[in-house]
């Protein structure tokens, strides 16, 4: 069984709605070029140096974040925790405009957790602010799914 702390709840039903936002409004506006996925978020349900990269992205101190989330790479992670770095990471580089090194902290994540809908997220914001649309939309859509799936 699977049981969700309130705090991840309401994350993944805060997401589904802005997701199904942006989704339904690009559709009936049949551009998608201006959707806004510019969001980045970082996992805040852990402990450790993961949590302390977490609290610094949430504080804004986006260079320290990717800092803490590199170490926290270097240690022996189990995957999940490891998944959850990456996608940290991903988002502190996407906020200090490093688009193409978060997309690829991003792709690391979602290889080693393909469920992991916060990684698509952040990937689909650093796709979108690199001028990827396309690509960006499609990892909207997964990350839609994989939030409504759970």
């Amino acid at each position: 069984m699977n049981i969700h702390s309130p705090q991840s709840v309401f994350m993944k039903l805060a997401s589904t709605a802005f997701l199904t936002t942006i989704l339904a409004s690009t559709a009936f506006a049949g551009d998608i070029t201006t959707a806004p996925m510019t969001q980045f978020n970082v996992s805040t349900n852990v402990s450790g140096i993961i949590g302390s990269a977490a609290t610094a992205f949430e504080r804004g101190d986006f260079a320290k974040s990717a800092s803490f989330s590199r170490y926290a790479l270097k240690q022996g992670l189990r995957k999940s925790k490891k998944a959850k770095a990456y996608s940290n990471l991903c988002a502190a580089l996407g906020a200090q405009g490093q688009y193409e090194s978060a997309v690829e902290a991003c792709s690391s994540a979602i290889k080693i957790a393909p469920t992991n809908w916060q990684a698509y997220e952040n990937r689909a914001a650093a796709y979108w602010l690199s001028g990827k649309k396309v690509e960006a939309k499609a990892d909207m859509e997964t990350a839609n799914k994989k939030t409504i799936l759970g």
